[in-house]
């Protein structure tokens, strides 16, 4: 029994200051780390979070500039292609314009080409072609090509032809028993405009 004790006492006296530095290193070391760990992992997640809430407000950032763009090239893209609903109203208004250069002997058709390049067809839009013909001098005529060139939507003259009256055809001004068109010079035009394609043909 008294050999029992002294062992029991033997290890207690040896294994009393190990426990005791084993706690004193937990406390001064491995306890710190723990809570600095825990600091750490309590900061990756607010960076993350915050991460989170960044990219949020990056992808509602490139909404709002993706939308300004797609505005921005709807107001460009007026500039050039007649909506569906004006285009009824284009050959009135091409029209008025001649009416307004004082154009004489002034008509205006379909133009029909032919060929795998006649026209350009795309999903949303189709190229569409128009023949004038009119007499001008070359100030009226001139007049009437800038008129158009300013347009908005674009006209756009492909080809243009004046052909000089013939001396036969010449009549001066001052002889007021003939026609005054017959003295001024003959035009044609080719004139190209972009139509927005009805939905669903």
């Amino acid at each position: 029994m008294k050999v029992r004790n002294r062992y029991l006492v033997i290890v207690i006296v040896a294994w009393t200051p190990c426990l005791v530095l084993a706690a004193t290193a937990y406390a001064a070391i491995l306890r710190p780390k723990l809570e600095y760990r825990k600091e750490l992992q309590t900061k990756v997640a607010r960076s993350k979070e915050q991460y989170t809430r960044a990219l949020e407000a990056a992808k509602e950032k490139d909404r709002g500039l993706l939308a300004e763009q797609v505005a921005s090239l709807h107001r460009r893209t007026a500039d050039f292609v007649v909506a569906l609903e004006d285009a009824p109203d284009l050959a009135f208004k091409i029209s008025e314009l001649a009416g307004q250069a004082r154009l004489e002997s002034f008509g205006m058709r379909p133009a029909n080409r032919s060929g795998p390049d006649a026209t350009i067809t795309c999903e949303r839009i189709v190229e569409k072609h128009i023949d004038v013909s009119f007499s001008a001098g070359f100030p009226r005529f001139a007049a009437f090509l800038n008129t158009l060139e300013r347009y908005h939507p674009a006209i756009f003259v492909e080809t243009f032809t004046i052909s000089r009256p013939l001396e036969a055809d010449w009549v001066p001004e001052r002889d007021a028993s003939h026609s005054r068109s017959r003295s001024q010079p003959q035009a044609n035009m080719e004139l190209g405009v972009l139509v927005e394609r009805p939905r669903g043909e």
